[in-house]
């Protein structure tokens, strides 16, 4: 195994920072990094926004619901899909196209793999890191704090820094489910799911002491109930996305 395999297969999130700032080479090469993610048809329809305001990581962590390690991390970086730039310079096109969900599909896409160059670049360069969704609790209100234009939404925030703990991996579905062949075989899944909830529910027993005994399908679907985000739609097309 190789160590890139090796480090990808490792992955855990990390919330808590050594009190070490990472230097800017090491900014620039996270972010030179991301830039060279895939892209659909080099349109790089992303911005990242690097928070160095001790105020806005404030506020961009109680927009988050009180994330912590937004304000503690050495280094932040917001991650936004960017359809301004293409809307503003891309010469012959029609600026309705901008607003359809192909447009938003694009730029979601592309920012998500930019971050997810970012974050593996961080950790080949011994650092650690979380994703940080929970921005979208208050999407226009982080537009607004961060002068965003329309066509520019925030997705999510990347948190980095020195490991300062070892959480461990978290387990995840059986490649089975995950991984078909050919068409979408859902003949063994509910067996799966139930493996999987067993396994997930020992996991969280032994990371809390038996503090919580969730199961995968039960965690989740109280989280994304606690979570909907409906008015994240609403903002979206108030400012030029999803209109068609």
């Amino acid at each position: 195994m190789n160590e890139t395999i090796n480090l990808l297969l490792n992955h855990m999130s990390i919330r808590r920072y050594k009190d070490k700032p990472v230097d800017r080479e090491t900014v620039n090469t996270i972010i030179k990094c991301a830039q060279m993610a895939p892209t659909s048809s080099h349109f790089q329809a992303y911005t990242i926004i690097e928070i160095q305001d001790s105020a806005k990581r404030e506020f961009l962590a109680k927009a988050a619901g009180d994330q912590r390690w937004i304000k503690e991390a050495p280094l932040v970086l917001l991650f936004c899909g960017d359809l301004h730039r293409g809307k503003e310079y891309f010469e012959g096109a029609d600026p309705e196209v901008f607003s359809n969900t192909e447009s938003y599909t694009v730029a979601v896409v592309d920012a998500a793999i930019a971050m997810q160059k970012a974050l593996i670049a961080a950790q080949s360069l011994g650092l650690g890191g979380v994703v940080a969704g929970g921005i979208r609790n208050d999407v226009e209100g982080v537009a607004k704090e961060f002068k965003l234009p329309e066509l520019v939404c925030p997705l999510f925030a990347l948190c980095l820094g020195y490991p300062d703990e070892v959480p461990g991996t978290k387990p995840r579905l059986p490649q089975e489910e995950i991984h078909k062949i050919d068409y979408y075989d859902e003949s063994n899944s509910r067996e799966l799911i139930d493996k999987y909830n067993q396994e997930i529910k020992d996991y969280y027993t032994k990371r809390t002491n038996g503090k919580a005994q969730d199961r995968w399908t039960e965690r989740c679907g109280r989280l994304l109930m606690a979570k909907t985000r409906d008015e994240v739609g609403c903002f979206l097309r108030k400012i030029g996305f999803l209109k068609r």
